[in-house]
């Protein structure tokens, strides 16, 4: 099958064909930056532009074959190779008989771990209507692949924390989840996604949608909150000070802890800190190492 792929100098995003006579294929990727607007407006607008990034075997990239092994090989997919290294996933958002889906596809251990983890969060969440449903899953010795529904709304880009967040962290910490993730801390816990960022969201009539479940876990109080505050900005915002950073949210972090009745709340600061730091360091790339030592200088 015929693929483009989307960044001329890193082929990650390869989108098959047709691709524009499908909306979730044309909402799959989404510029965060002046040159990947440009870049996602020449690849959807012109066929001249595309045809220079053509490639009719993309197994060097994506375990294609093993993939339509288990969606079926009439299925139509757009796919995103992710991030290189240990933690790699394969994901695609397709059609088949009319139905829309999305799949992630692991193949290193703790890119397996992470996908079986979504898998028993998601589970566990099926009666929500702002989390994806469980369609499929597979898994062997080698792989593990989870099969969603999609879900529909307008993807986020950068934006600020406001109450309409703040109400769904507050709600979101107060479930009781089983899951693999419950790093060791004497500070109280709470259920969180684990990765909520802006990337990672979707607004359908002022209601907040969330997908990536794959880090969801039982962390400290604030994981959620503090990985919006700060880990957004790390990454959209780079320029932007942690003095800045703080002074935009402080009131909504006052107001997220006095939910729980603490007023001491800067220790859970530092714990996400030193939490976000060991995360980084067992990343194959961890361009946030530096940033998350300053936060822990600056809690």
């Amino acid at each position: 099958m015929k693929y483009y792929y989307l960044h001329p100098f890193k082929p990650q995003y390869f989108f098959p064909k047709d691709f524009k006579k499908n909306k979730i294929m044309r909402s799959f990727y989404k510029p965060y930056s002046f040159v990947g607007f440009i870049s996602w407006w020449l690849f959807k607008n012109s066929i001249i532009y595309r045809t220079l990034f053509e490639k009719n075997n993309i197994e060097t990239h994506i375990p294609e074959k093993n993939i339509r092994r288990i969606v079926g090989t009439k299925a139509q997919m757009a796919f995103n190779t992710g991030t290189t290294g240990i933690e790699q996933k394969i994901t695609a958002l397709g059609v088949i008989n009319k139905e829309e889906f999305f799949i992630k596809y692991a193949q290193t251990e703790i890119s397996r771990f992470n996908v079986t983890n979504e898998h028993n969060v998601l589970q566990q969440l099926s009666s929500l209507n702002y989390v994806p449903k469980v369609l499929d899953y597979y898994q062997d010795d080698q792989q593990v692949l989870l099969k969603t529904t999609v879900l529909e709304g307008n993807r986020l880009g950068f934006i600020l924390m406001n109450d309409n967040i703040l109400d769904c962290l507050i709600n979101l910490e107060m479930m009781q989840i089983k899951t693999h993730k419950e790093p060791s801390t004497s500070l109280e816990k709470s259920f969180a996604h684990g990765d909520f960022c802006p990337w990672n969201m979707m607004i359908n009539k002022n209601k907040i949608l969330l997908y990536d479940w794959e880090m969801a876990g039982n962390y400290s109080l604030g994981y959620d909150l503090f990985t919006f505050i700060f880990q957004s900005n790390f990454l959209l915002n780079p320029k932007k000070s942690l003095d800045i950073i703080f002074l935009e949210n402080e009131k909504f972090v006052i107001k997220y802890f006095s939910h729980f009745n603490i007023s001491e709340w800067k220790e859970y600061l530092v714990n996400f800190a030193k939490e976000k730091i060991e995360l980084e360091k067992n990343k194959s790339v961890n361009n946030l190492l530096f940033k998350y030592q300053n936060l822990l200088k600056y809690a």
